[in-house]
């Protein structure tokens, strides 16, 4: 298990310096919109030139052991500038197609979990249904006609800059208010980075630690260091990542009154539509055995944030776990369903991830009797959903601020609270199998 150190005083003057940079651009994308776009792609322009040209030279001069790299990479640069300077509707198409096909995707999302809450007969359809189609027809005439609606995309963009600069600015400023306060500005306003975005983070963060622990230089505390807690948190979120498939994506998990409650589509029988939607499971397991696990079968990397609840939070929380568990009915993996039947049965015949957690863990298996987490939706009902409707009655409510909740949400949200004074989060650790080996 190891520890992050963080310098806050730096990461506080970081986030006053991001938030003036995000104002001023945002500032600039109002006032000159489709202009200054235009003019940024033909700096982009001149930049490949004179790339090209730098390239052409090297030829000449023969700098490299192979000549034809160059003529190539030269070649390729100017026919890319000839193609932008002839074709220029195509760099001016780039963004709005971007832009609308984002928003094009979020309508999609979002009517996908409308036809789950409808087949579920959960509450909440008729705002997916609104939300839905909002984003659909927004995203539309963008996607059409991209050049027709560049001033509107910039000058949003340039609201959305500005939003994120209060972020960030409000992060400043939350370094040194009492907690009490702080908790309640953050459930009132907060603006994340888009989801494709913060999806990635927890693989990004995972890559540079991986590359920090080959380091000859290992030992330097500014990278690790092991670190006693001086609070005891109550509660642990969990935030998964590794470098195979759908897992670089990450998971959240949550640690609280002695058990590990993890959601997710854990029936393998039921998962469909490219392991995106399943049956909704939910699992509770020890965390001893459990955080191994994770670490030597599934080859993953844990970030765990620990977080320190007042009384009212944790009952609060507990009202919220009662509630939930009312709504569940036992569930066994086939493993345990062979069991049953009094198969002579080996564990390599059911390699599905529910068989052999059990089998490792002793996990305990639940599915929903009703309620939109019946189906599992990896961007609508998922893991960051459930965690977050537990959470929030701490005073974390990331759902208000982003219609799609990724674990890179909560590792970027984690992590820079745990950097303020009086943060709600006390504790950050990493365990990793790389980092283990090297340091015993």
């Amino acid at each position: 298990m190891l520890e992050i150190k963080s310098d806050k005083l730096f990461n506080a003057t970081s986030s006053l310096i991001i938030s003036i940079i995000l104002f001023v651009i945002g500032i600039v994308f109002i006032t000159f919109k489709g202009e200054l776009y235009s003019q940024l792609v033909q700096i982009f322009i001149l930049a490949i030139l004179f790339s090209a040209m730098k390239q052409f030279v090297n030829f000449i001069l023969g700098k490299n052991k192979d000549k034809n790299i160059n003529f190539a990479k030269c070649f390729l640069n100017l026919l890319f500038c000839l193609t932008l300077s002839f074709f220029k509707n195509i760099p001016l198409s780039i963004l709005p197609l971007i832009f609308g096909g984002y928003l094009l995707v979020n309508g999609l999302v979002k009517f996908i979990n409308y036809i789950i809450l409808v087949k579920n007969k959960t509450h909440g359809r008729l705002l997916e249904l609104l939300s839905s189609l909002f984003y659909l027809i927004l995203s539309i005439p963008m996607v059409l006609s991209p050049i027709k609606n560049l001033n509107q995309i910039i000058f949003l963009l340039g609201w959305y800059f500005i939003l994120l600069g209060i972020t960030y600015l409000g992060d400043f400023i939350t370094f040194s208010i009492p907690k009490k306060w702080k908790n309640k500005l953050i459930r009132n306003f907060r603006v994340s980075l888009p989801a494709f975005i913060e999806a990635i983070i927890p693989f990004t963060v995972l890559s540079e630690i991986n590359y920090l622990i080959n380091e000859e230089d290992y030992e330097n505390p500014f990278v690790f260091e092991d670190k006693e807690e001086v609070e005891k948190p109550d509660m642990e979120v969990l935030v998964h990542t590794s470098n195979h498939g759908f897992n670089r994506m990450g998971h959240v998990d949550l640690y609280y009154q002695g058990k590990v409650i993890s959601y997710g589509n854990y029936d393998d029988s039921s998962v469909r539509f490219f392991d995106m939607i399943g049956d909704g499971v939910v699992f509770t397991t020890n965390r001893q055995k459990y955080i191994p696990f994770c670490i030597e079968h599934s080859k993953k990397t844990l970030f765990v944030f620990g977080l320190k609840l007042t009384e009212k939070q944790k009952k609060n929380i507990d009202k919220e776990l009662d509630k939930l568990f009312s709504n569940l009915v036992e569930w066994v993996p086939p493993y345990v369903q062979a069991m049953n039947q009094n198969k002579n049965v080996e564990l390599d015949q059911y390699n599905d991830y529910a068989s052999v957690l059990y089998q490792n863990t002793g996990a305990k298996f639940y599915k929903f009797r009703s309620g939109r987490f019946q189906k599992y939706f990896v961007l609508g009902a998922n893991c960051c959903r459930l965690a977050d409707l537990i959470i929030g009655k701490s005073g974390i409510d990331l759902l208000k601020m982003n219609g799609i909740i990724t674990p890179g949400t909560y590792y970027d949200y984690l992590n820079r609270e745990f950097q303020k004074k009086n943060s709600i989060v006390v504790s950050r650790h990493i365990y990793n199998q790389k980092a283990t080996d090297k340091k015993n």
